[in-house]
């Protein structure tokens, strides 16, 4: 057990906890905690797993974590392998294992896409942006995107699903994710007003046929009369 020092002072780790709320995860058939000096002389958790499919993320498995470990024990790296590395004893080989880096901390929150949506709107984004993928959780601007990208990319938007999404929807809902609410939101929103219009337009016609059948007009010229009668 080590105590962290600088970025969590007080708290202290025990890598076998975090291991053990790792097993737990559903799908994780193997697990390794390992400890690295962090930086300002902290020290970080590093996680590895086999069993999840890699495509989905790490994601999952975080919020696995969260509900048991408080947020020091949640590795600040998670790594989904094939195998885990072992040494000619069988035990593992944790020098064997990978260390973190900017590819590995962007494949860490990588969620692939859900629905076919999903993936066309990741596609659109990868289309624009200099990356060889986006996740649904990803930040269009953190990843390269800016005004004119955003741009091009309600131009898309609106051409493949026929919605109106606006520079300003982008910036509050830079995700794959929140853009996909947003569209079907728009998508529930046109259908809503689409059968409120039609049931207005049947409510029209009604009236108007009912208005200009032969025997209710017969009504109203006798009602005409009548009153013509009566004033005369």
């Amino acid at each position: 057990m080590s105590e962290i020092d600088g970025a969590r002072p007080g708290h202290l780790v025990d890598p076998v906890e975090t291991l053990a709320a790792l097993r737990t995860v559903p799908e994780v058939q193997e697990a390794v905690v390992t400890q690295r000096p962090g930086t300002g002389g902290a020290t970080m958790l590093l996680g590895y797993v086999t069993g999840p499919d890699p495509a989905l993320g790490t994601v999952p498995i975080r919020q696995h974590l969260s509900g048991q470990l408080p947020d020091y024990l949640i590795p600040e790296h998670l790594f989904v392998l094939d195998q885990l590395p072992l040494t000619l004893d069988g035990d593992y080989d944790v020098d064997a294992l990978p260390e973190p880096d900017e590819s590995s901390a962007a494949a860490d929150s990588y969620v692939a896409p859900r629905t076919p949506m999903e993936e066309q709107l990741a596609a659109a984004m990868e289309d624009l942006l200099p990356v060889a993928r986006v996740g649904i959780h990803d930040n269009f601007f953190a990843v390269g995107g800016s005004s004119f990208l955003a741009t091009r990319l309600t131009t898309q938007i609106r051409q493949m699903y026929g919605v109106e999404v606006l520079l300003r929807d982008v910036f509050a809902g830079p995700t794959v994710d929140e853009l996909g609410q947003l569209i079907r939101t728009h998508q529930n929103r046109t259908a809503v007003e689409e059968r409120g219009y039609r049931r207005q337009r049947r409510k029209e016609k009604a009236v108007r046929y009912v208005t200009g059948h032969p025997a209710v007009l017969w009504v109203l010229r006798r009602a005409r009369s009548s009153k013509a009668e009566q004033r005369g």
